[in-house]
């Protein structure tokens, strides 16, 4: 699919204009979003732009192999940037600590491909539609002519390979696997990807999925999987919560499971969880009503603390979406 011409143009008009950019992505960055983050740095570069790559978070084990992963930085070198270009971001607060660097830039970018909850940015560069925000900007890359380097390739090629599961998920499109094959053409190195991501782990992850599998609770005739992990069971494993990357997928993989969600307090303060869903059930409106957001068949919130409310309440929604179908 190609990208409408006029936002090419005023993109390529913002950065020609710009000698200094800040890039930057959502909290908790997953593949897609440090990827795109590094890909438009390597770009940018090529152009000859002095640019900056921050994020709330710094990046997770799992994708310390990015390469110019040692460019991300939680607070920005410079004070203020003409332009600020964001990565994969559906809503500001999930910029966390870096959203006042962004609100002192001339002009913003957005590009991402959640349906999105505000509308932040001067230009906005968006499809819903797109399985990556990786693909939308390897569109991008080639509509501006750009040199698209064995880095670029490697981060945007991280970026569409996380975000549909390793070609696995249903949001996989002929146009994710084309541009992947292009991608792999330029250089990208998609064994390393795949080896980083869906075959490394610590032995602190596996004992806690073994755990949370272990503890598990089916509803609903077993079509609703809830794993919980507590603050003591990281403490247990020695674990944290980046390591928890995939679990709700494998539960999802039980045969009657229609929807999978994982309760995670990695401090005693926070509750994070992630949901997964099949087909049509629009998991996204679950995490919405706990003001959190994502895909219709992948999407996280956050809860406030005791874990065992933050269960029932979860489970009584989930329950009403199963029920939609």
């Amino acid at each position: 699919m190609n990208l409408d011409s006029e936002l090419v143009r005023s993109f390529d008009d913002l950065i020609s204009h710009a000698s200094h950019v800040l890039v930057g992505t959502h909290l908790n960055p997953d593949g897609d979003a440090l990827g795109c983050a590094l890909a438009m740095s390597h770009f940018l570069r090529g152009r000859g732009i002095e640019n900056e790559v921050v994020c709330h978070h710094p990046p997770p084990k799992n994708l310390r192999f990015l390469p110019g992963v040692d460019r991300v930085r939680q607070v920005p070198k410079r004070e203020e940037h003409e332009l600020g270009i964001i990565l994969d971001l559906d809503s500001v607060d999930r910029l966390g600590s870096t959203e006042p660097f962004f609100a002192h830039c001339n002009r913003t970018v957005v590009i991402d491909h959640h349906v999105p909850h505000e509308a932040p940015g001067d230009l906005r560069i968006v499809d819903v539609t797109a399985p990556a925000t990786a693909v939308i900007l390897t569109r991008l890359f080639l509509a501006l002519g750009a040199t698209i380097d064995p880095d670029m390739a490697t981060c945007l090629l991280t970026g569409i390979v996380t975000d549909t599961g390793s070609f696995r998920f249903r949001n996989t499109t002929a146009e994710a696997l084309g541009l992947s094959a292009m991608l792999l053409e330029r250089g990208g190195n998609i064994n390393l990807v795949s080896e980083e991501i869906f075959q490394r782990k610590p032995l602190s992850s596996t004992r806690l999925f073994g755990h949370m599998l272990e503890t598990m609770r089916l509803y609903e005739g077993n079509r609703i999987a809830i794993g919980v992990i507590r603050y003591e069971d990281f403490e247990r494993a020695g674990a944290i919560d980046e390591e928890t990357e995939g679990f709700v997928n494998e539960m999802l993989s039980i045969d009657t499971v229609q929807i999978a969600a994982i309760l995670r307090q990695p401090s005693m303060n926070r509750v994070r969880c992630s949901l997964r869903s099949r087909d049509e059930l629009d998991i996204a409106t679950v995490a919405r009503d706990f003001g959190g957001g994502g895909h219709r068949n992948a999407a996280g919130c956050n809860f406030d603390p005791p874990l065992e409310e933050a269960e029932e309440m979860l489970l009584e929604r989930l329950k009403i979406c199963l029920e939609s179908s």
